[in-house]
This record gives structure tokens, sequence and C-alpha cells, in this order.
């Protein structure tokens, strides 16, 4: 009963979201964790898989293709996501099909739509359960506060532990630890950019890889926690089903 994570990174270079968010135009692709684990007693393999050059649409089908390749092989019964179903798979899903409406890549949409047959969005048992702890005008709970109530520890990623050059990242933000708005605005931007201008083997950059990396690593890597801890397999009959939205 093999078991697949993912949690995507996403930047925003060309238009920012909303408070609240807003669609997959206001959101490009970064990276993708993923991890599995083939039986709830097997240890997790997990990786980061990041994009690989600028924005063009051949680098959003060249992260699909390394993501299904990283699958292949794989027995997977559940594809786990935290806030998934208006997420995760959401952007997917719309990238992989407009990926199909411009003849970039035929089959894409639907290896992904295989991929994610069963779909367990542990926001869903999450809001069940701690429902009372959401604030005013909050859909689901932070995937944190989740962690924290749940008593899975999730660690946070600290800028002074990548030891970048005096003000190249750590003045920039409110917080010394990484949050996913710093990926969204700055982080992944930054990333790209020196892809796309070959400096990858700069030791700035590689050190921006490693603190992207164990954030993006981290979040998929605490869901094979909060699945077993809200019941396990009990959550397949429950919560899973095909995903919602997945771009057509």
């Amino acid at each position: 009963m093999g078991t697949l994570a993912l949690d995507i990174e996403t930047a925003s270079p060309f238009r920012e979201p909303g408070p609240n968010g807003d669609g997959t135009e206001c959101f490009e692709w970064l990276a993708v964790a993923v991890g599995y684990r083939e039986s709830p007693d097997a240890d997790v393999d997990s990786d980061v898989l990041f994009r690989d050059g600028d924005w063009a649409d051949e680098h959003t089908a060249d992260l699909f293709d390394r993501l299904f390749a990283w699958c292949d092989g794989r027995s997977v019964d559940r594809v786990l996501t935290y806030n998934g179903s208006a997420f995760d798979l959401e952007h997917m899903g719309n990238w992989a099909a407009a990926l199909v409406d411009d003849g970039v890549r035929e089959e894409t949409h639907a290896r992904l739509d295989a991929l994610a047959e069963t779909h367990v969005d542990l926001a869903e048992p999450a809001l069940a359960d701690y429902r009372d702890e959401l604030r005013d005008g909050q859909p689901i709970l932070p995937l944190w506060k989740v962690c924290e109530l749940a008593g899975v520890e999730e660690e946070k990623i600290w800028y002074e532990d990548y030891k970048f050059p005096d003000g190249h990242v750590t003045e920039e933000f409110e917080y010394g630890f990484v949050r996913g708005a710093d990926v969204g605005r700055v982080l992944g931007e930054r990333y790209v950019d020196g892809v796309a201008a070959g400096i990858e083997h700069t030791t700035t950059h590689r050190r921006l890889r490693d603190l992207l990396y164990d954030y993006a690593v981290g979040d998929v890597d605490v869901l094979f926690e909060l699945y077993d801890g809200f019941g396990g397999e009990r959550l397949d009959a429950e919560y899973g089903a095909r995903p919602t939205a997945t771009g057509q």
C-alpha cells in the first residue's frame, strides 16, 4: 500500500497574489517536494525536484516529466497533500492543462490525473479535529498549526544556518526562519533567475538551493506523520477522492 506525498513550491514573478490568494495566473512552479513510503512501517524516501530553467513552458513540462519519472516503478495507492485540493493539485492541473492546450505535452494532464487517482487532502481531517482553532475568516488551519496541535515536529529552517553573504538574504525578511511567503515573493524568483543566468555552481546559489531543499522536504515529510495520526488507511475511505480541480 504505497503512499506518495507531495507539496509544491511556487513563485510569483509576474503578478503578486492578493491576501486571500488568486488563480493560477499568479503562480509559477518552482519545485515539488516528493516523499514515498512503501508500507506503514517502511522508511520514507524523499526528494525535491527543482525547476531547471526560466519560466518558459518547456521547463514546466520538464518538471512534470521528472515528477512522473520519480514515481515510475513505485506503487502509489494514495497521494497525500495538505490543502492540495485548493492549491497543489489545482495549480498543477491548470499548468498541465495549459501544456496540453499549447501542444507542449499532450499526455501531461492525463498522467497527473492517473497519479492522483486517490487523493487524501489532510486539511480535511485536520479541520474535522481542530475546527475550534480556526480564526475568523480562515478556511483551513495552516500546516504549522496543525503540526503543533497534533504533536508532529516541523523543523524551522533558519537563515543564519546557511551563511549567506551579509545583506544577501537575511536582512530582507521580518523573521529569522523561512516562511512560504519568503519563497513565493523573493527566494523562488531569485533561485530561477540564478539558474537562468548560469550561476548554479556559485557558493551563494548552492546555499540558496540547500535552504529551499530543506524547507520544501520538511513540509512533505510531516504529511506521513499526520496521515498516521489522523487514522491512516481509514482516511482513504472517508476522505480519499479524485481531485476536485485538475484544470479541466
